[in-house]
């Protein structure tokens, strides 16, 4: 019983080029079983005949728009990776280029940005020591507080 289960079945997957249509050997296959078919009358088998291509070519056009539609999708989600892929670069180039302002600015070179810096450094040290207690580092937090507002009335008082 469980060894009819266990039977894999083979997987087949198929690329996009793959074109899939009917042969003339199928169409005729079914134009002449629908000519022989026992339950329609036998007395115009050429009018059977050019409903059984025309159907078949009704089918094989539906399943030419059906591959267009998926082949058009695909091509579209693509695209749309490739914009999300350009639009990650472009703004990763625009941060690169800020910080090379920043890196530029004299502001950057004072001793209150230097400070300012290694405050920084101590809060988000706190904050990693003190997991769940973020009210543990009040005083970092305020030395930091008090150095970035230094450091914005020297940047303004350099841009005047």
């Amino acid at each position: 019983m469980g060894a009819s289960n266990s039977k894999k079945e083979p997987v087949y997957v198929y690329a996009s080029e793959v074109p899939i249509g009917f042969t003339a050997q199928l169409k005729d296959k079914l134009v002449s079983e629908a000519a022989s078919a026992p339950n329609k009358p036998a007395a115009d088998p050429p009018a059977a005949v050019a409903n059984s291509r025309d159907l078949a070519d009704k089918v094989d056009e539906g399943v030419a728009k059906e591959l267009a539609r998926i082949l058009e999708k695909g091509q579209l989600e693509e695209l749309m990776a490739k914009e999300r892929q350009a639009s990650t670069s472009d703004l990763l180039r625009e941060i690169r280029d800020v910080s090379n302002q920043i890196a530029s600015n004299p502001a950057t070179k004072s001793p209150t940005f230097e400070r300012s810096l290694q405050a920084h450094d101590r809060v988000v040290a706190c904050l990693k020591d003190n997991a769940g207690r973020t009210l543990d580092c009040w005083k970092e937090v305020s030395e930091f507080k008090t150095l970035v507002a230094a450091l914005k009335t020297e940047f303004v008082a350099m841009s005047q």
